[in-house]
């Protein structure tokens, strides 16, 4: 199996910018952020190049976290023959109302000739490009699956389903397979990436790695980890101290202290990670766009990868461990020694966050 590991946005950047170069037959690419500023100008102009010699070149984008895309982009991309599609909320999809405003495309996922596919947590936006994050590169049949993927996302969008019924037709089953994928479709009732990690903590033997931006997991999940906590296993969660989404920073810090009381060790960086996954002893390891909380497990649609190769494990393990490594630890003592005002901030960022997403 070949893959790659990018552990920085630019490193991920590229990696996609030189595959995109070689295509020579199809581009397809789904993307919950990507802006035409400083660091997406060069990846349109591409598409459009692409496009206008005859490639196959479609694009979805989604229509919140892309926002701020000109409309002259937009425009500029159709006219030189590239398929754009934005994801917006679907009026024949749900029947609530609520789910129509908060489901989103957060999947990343690129496909190049059919044969290259690169999936993970990176968007495509100027002031990411220092971020830590994670994205793989694949190459082989197993890049049909996300073929498939993106093919139903284009027909959710409005895109004709004549125009991916090639794509439609690929399915990778493979038993004992390496590989596979994980995927969560907003509004579903299930969470197959929770479930995942869940599973992950319920079979670990001595070491579990978890890793997100976004930390606020449901009860049931907390359960499962106090539960491998009692079995001995060593749980570390690797997360930045400060986000770029305040709210969802400060509900996660109301976790903290019963956590270390419980003995997860908690790793705090200063700088932006964006990476999410879960590393499983030396058996298996899961990347992809999935935060460890509640809009990630039910609310949007998301893509994910696990890998079973031994070599792929420890090559992940050795990037989380080096971050490990250059974040603090949570200190519990100094913790608790924190003001009323960052404990007032807690609770009302707790309260809204668990309003918004209708949890008790």
């Amino acid at each position: 199996m070949q893959y790659a590991i990018y552990s920085t946005s630019e490193d991920a950047w590229n990696g996609m910018y030189e595959a995109l170069q070689g295509a020579n037959t199809s581009i397809y690419w789904e993307l919950y952020i990507f802006v035409d500023d400083d660091a997406g100008k060069r990846f349109f102009d591409l598409l459009e190049e692409k496009a206008r010699v005859g490639l196959d070149v479609k694009l979805i984008i989604d229509g919140f976290g892309s926002f701020s895309v000109s409309r002259r982009r937009i425009d500029s991309l159709r006219l030189a023959g590239v398929d754009v599609r934005v994801f917006h909320e679907r009026k024949h999809r749900y029947r609530g109302l609520w789910q129509k405003v908060i489901s989103r495309t957060h999947r990343k996922i690129l496909i190049i000739d059919r044969k290259i596919g690169f999936i993970g947590g990176v968007n495509i936006k100027k002031d990411m490009r220092e971020w830590l994050d994670l994205h793989v590169r694949i190459e082989g049949k197993a890049v049909r699956s996300l073929q498939r993927a993106f093919a139903k996302m284009y027909i959710i969008c409005g895109g004709p389903k004549e125009n991916v019924k090639p794509l439609l037709r690929y399915r990778f089953r493979v038993k004992q397979s390496l590989i596979d994928f994980i995927y969560d479709d907003a509004g579903a009732r299930v969470s197959h990436a929770r479930k995942k990690y869940a599973e992950a903590l319920l079979k670990a033997r001595e070491r579990v790695i978890l890793f997100s931006p976004y930390y606020f997991p449901d009860r049931h999940f907390l359960k499962a980890l106090w539960r491998a906590r009692k079995r001995g296993v060593r749980v570390d969660l690797l997360i930045p101290f400060r986000s770029d989404l305040r709210i969802v920073t400060y509900a996660a810090y109301t976790l903290f202290s019963i956590m270390a009381k419980r003995g997860v060790n908690i790793h705090l960086l200063d700088r932006m990670m964006h990476g999410k996954g879960v590393v499983v002893d030396d058996d298996y390891a899961i990347i992809g766009s999935s935060n460890l909380d509640y809009t990630s497990f039910y609310d949007n649609y998301e893509a994910n990868v696990r890998f079973r190769d031994k070599k792929f494990v420890r090559d992940l393990t050795y990037i989380l461990d080096e971050w490990i490594g250059k974040a603090k630890r949570f200190d519990a003592k100094a913790w608790e020694r924190r003001g009323s005002l960052r404990r007032l901030k807690e609770w009302v960022a707790k309260k809204l966050y668990r309003t918004w997403h209708n949890r008790p």
